[in-house]
């Protein structure tokens, strides 16, 4: 059972620590998630040719370029919603749709309910928002999860209020303001949505399955998702190292 974090729990829990309907609790077992070593900058120096040879593939920040932004950005909520972009790979549609109550924590895991929405013109109306299907995004960052509870805690939100009171336009806006205050060359123009690609190729780069990251997206179809996998075709060699065949 979870509960928004801005509730109180209805009734006590036992502890982990005891038994429940007889069985005990038994102990942590560490589950086999791949570790890789990323050459970064390989990476960026091989997108360009990736994008220009395939018309199919999104454009796409990596990490340490996305972590310049960030760094970039002090307004708490500009800030918080590049983060929520960049983290949960959400459109900004649906960033801009969380509500205080769209935040859980069960104990276990402290995460963001989005309302799986495609990108479209304005705000999504109410009706499309109750018919919207949700999907639970975990945030493991502890300093993301405390300046979250910092924002609500300050910003004092009705529980159905959107704690982002801006357009998507607004948003576009800031984002082109934050590239020019950073200055460089961008590799290309980059927008709300290049987050959310940014997003589905990170956690590829990292071994996760495709299932899965499609999952996060709200695809309907994972077909939809393998797009994102050119990252690692297109540049197989770096993949195979450490691979031993023999």
């Amino acid at each position: 059972m979870s509960k928004s974090i801005t509730s109180a729990r209805s009734f006590p829990r036992p502890s982990r620590n005891t038994r429940s309907l007889g069985f005990q609790e038994r102990p942590l077992v560490s589950f086999p998630i791949q570790e890789v070593t990323i050459d970064w900058d390989r990476l960026i120096d091989k997108r360009p040719l990736l994008l220009e040879t395939l018309d199919t593939m999104p454009k796409y920040l990596l990490k340490p370029e996305v972590l310049t932004l960030l760094e970039a950005e002090t307004h708490p909520m500009h800030r918080l919603i590049l983060d929520l972009m960049w983290c949960t790979g959400a459109r900004v549609s649906e960033v801009l749709a969380i509500t205080s109550a769209s935040f859980h924590d069960d104990g276990y895991d402290f995460g963001v309910i989005l309302k799986t929405l495609k990108q479209g013109a304005g705000r999504p109306s109410k009706r499309s928002l109750q018919r919207s299907p949700k999907r639970f995004i975990p945030i493991l960052d502890r300093d993301f999860q405390t300046r979250i509870q910092s924002y609500l805690w300050m910003g004092k939100f009705r529980k159905d209020e959107r704690i982002f009171p801006i357009t998507r336009q607004a948003v576009s806006a800031n984002i082109d303001r934050l590239i020019e205050q950073v200055g460089g060359d961008p590799p290309f123009k980059i927008g709300c949505h290049t987050f959310r690609h940014s997003f589905a190729v990170h956690l590829l780069l990292h071994g996760r399955p495709l299932k899965f990251v499609s999952q996060l997206l709200g695809h309907r179809s994972v077909e939809s998702t393998e797009v994102y996998t050119n990252v690692l075709t297109f540049d197989g060699a770096h993949f195979l190292e450490g691979v031993d065949f023999h």
